[in-house]
């Protein structure tokens, strides 16, 4: 296949380089990624801001395309006509961290599949758990796989795959629903001047509630979560529930 490569960790992560090494043993891989880091970025586009474009050389010795714009910016260039093939597929990643749960929402990793999907190519997104002291070999070499048998079974329209991939011993792959995240943010005031704050969120790594069949007990259990996603985020059963709701009157 031919595949779009991309991140939110910016074009220097390690993770990318293993991911990309990792595809091109069976596939012609195209890098368009950004110029930095754009963790928690979620599906955001800079709509009113000039992007700028240019190419560098990897420590592989290859050349690749960079962006300041955000993983959504690159994914979105990339299909309206800077690379010179539409890809068959963007795979986005490998990130340092988990994006379980409700991480999905802000997440720029899975936001570059959401870009692809937005333009009718399938997308996967790719992350590592843990937050420190990443071994990506085994996380490109599953991406590779898995890559493969997304290329030989095909995805439906509007669907893209977020994969989980544990750190420590493997206990194998699970197909998965999103789970609970719990978040321990905390604001801390740094300094308050002139009628002006300035703030920093800080707080403990999160966590995540173990319930059966989520990508957060997945990987909890030393399990590879694999999630189907789509962009529809309508609560379907209480739409239907709503349609008894008193919600136009006219005015006598």
């Amino acid at each position: 296949m031919h595949l779009l490569l991309t991140n939110d960790d910016g074009i220097q992560s390690a993770g990318l380089l293993a991911l990309k090494r990792a595809l091109e043993k069976d596939h012609e891989v195209v890098v368009f990624a950004p110029d930095r880091n754009w963790s928690a970025a979620g599906h955001s586009r800079r709509l009113h801001d000039p992007l700028t474009v240019r190419t560098l050389t990897l420590e592989d010795g290859s050349t690749v395309t960079v962006s300041d714009g955000t993983p959504s910016d690159c994914v979105a260039l990339a299909l309206m006509g800077l690379v010179p093939r539409r890809p068959d597929l963007v795979v986005s990643g490998i990130n340092r961290g988990p994006n379980v749960g409700s991480d999905v929402t802000y997440s720029g990793t899975v936001a570059a599949a959401m870009e692809a999907v937005l333009f009718g190519v399938p997308g996967v997104a790719i992350s590592l758990d843990g937050y420190s002291g990443w071994n990506f070999t085994f996380a490109a070499e599953f991406a590779r796989h898995l890559v493969g048998e997304v290329g030989r079974r095909g995805l439906p329209a509007g669907v893209l795959l977020n994969v989980n991939v544990p750190v420590g011993e493997l206990r194998g792959a699970a197909l998965t629903r999103l789970g609970q995240r719990i978040y321990r943010d905390e604001l801390v005031l740094l300094s308050e001047r002139d009628g002006q704050r300035r703030y920093r969120l800080e707080g403990e790594l999160p966590t995540g509630e173990l319930l059966p069949g989520t990508d957060v007990a997945a990987l909890a259990d030393g399990c590879v979560s694999i999630t189907p996603l789509h962009l529809d985020l309508t609560a379907h059963r209480f739409l239907e529930e709503m349609r008894d709701w008193d919600l136009y009157r006219r005015t006598p």
